[in-house]
């Protein structure tokens, strides 16, 4: 049965539902770059990073899904209009937790992995981190997320919004396809998803 769901902006009191979503959302990636194939050193890192507010892995750039007053679902988004700090953020966060050593090891691994995912083009906004707590699947919470974010690319004046997906996640894929993405761009680990944007009139 589907049910309603606002979406807000991410806080930090948050964490102790969005950390797990954040890694079920690419458990396998995140647990070979930042936990060094310890999955529990990953969540360690994902929830340091969640306090830290900015970056790519702090709430600042997260949206929730809230139903009945219960967290269900988490997104976040890349585009042109991030502040300038986003990256350096990030990167401080990895030394912050990991010491300059590690971290060294841990940024490599994450280039490498970065090689393969496509970035969106500056007319597109990406979106990512999607996921969904378990007792709230199939009820319309995921589906809502990503209305909102083709909301907000559309405030942007984007004109597609673009998501990567793991080639052997065909659940993800129908998920995204019965959304109206299509196969965008495609690699031997990932395919890049694309859907389309128009303009409000009123925007124009």
């Amino acid at each position: 049965m589907p049910c309603h769901s606002v979406v807000r902006n991410a806080r930090l009191d948050d964490g102790g539902v969005t950390v797990p979503l954040l890694f079920a959302a690419g458990k396998r990636l995140l647990t070979e770059v930042f936990g060094l194939g310890d999955p529990q050193v990953a969540l360690d890192y994902l929830a340091f990073a969640w306090q830290k507010g900015g970056g790519q892995y702090g709430c600042d750039n997260h949206w929730v899904a809230e139903t009945d007053g219960e967290v269900t679902g988490l997104i976040s988004c890349w585009h042109s209009h991030l502040p300038e700090e986003f990256d350096r953020v990030t990167l401080q966060s990895i030394v912050d937790f990991y010491g300059i050593d590690t971290a060294l090891d841990v940024v490599l691994k994450s280039q490498m992995y970065m090689a393969v995912i496509e970035p969106p083009m500056f007319l597109e906004m990406g979106v990512g981190h999607i996921a969904v707590v378990e007792s709230a699947r199939r009820k319309g919470v995921g589906a809502a997320l990503i209305k909102f974010m083709e909301e907000k690319a559309r405030e942007l004046k984007k004109n597609a919004v673009v998501l990567n997906c793991e080639l052997d996640n065909h659940g993800a894929i129908q998920f995204y396809q019965k959304l109206g993405y299509a196969e965008h761009r495609v690699n031997d680990s990932f395919m890049q998803m694309i859907r389309a944007i128009p303009l409000n009139r009123s925007s124009l």
